[in-house]
């Protein structure tokens, strides 16, 4: 392959997303995400298996300019029952 796009790239540090890439060869990758983070700290490992970061967005501008939607958050509580505990 030319180029091979990767939407949520931040899992492909997960086992199988690595062994799937190994398999798929390619001369360029482009990965994407909103959330470059992970909680098992494998997120540098997508500087070998993906290559560095060259973009950050910051959503707030983005927001502002409007690209993206407005949203408004708010907690609901109700009541639950025991068998959600």
């Amino acid at each position: 392959w030319g180029l091979i796009i990767m939407d949520e790239v931040h899992v492909v540090p997960a086992k199988m997303f690595r062994m799937a890439l190994r398999h798929v060869k390619s001369h360029c990758k482009l990965g994407l995400t909103a959330t470059l983070v992970r909680e098992d700290n494998l997120i540098d490992d997508l500087n070998f298996l993906i290559g560095p970061k060259l973009y950050e967005a910051n959503w707030l501008k983005l927001t502002d300019e409007g690209y993206l939607a407005k949203v408004l958050c708010a907690e609901v509580w109700c009541p639950m029952t025991a068998e959600f505990f």
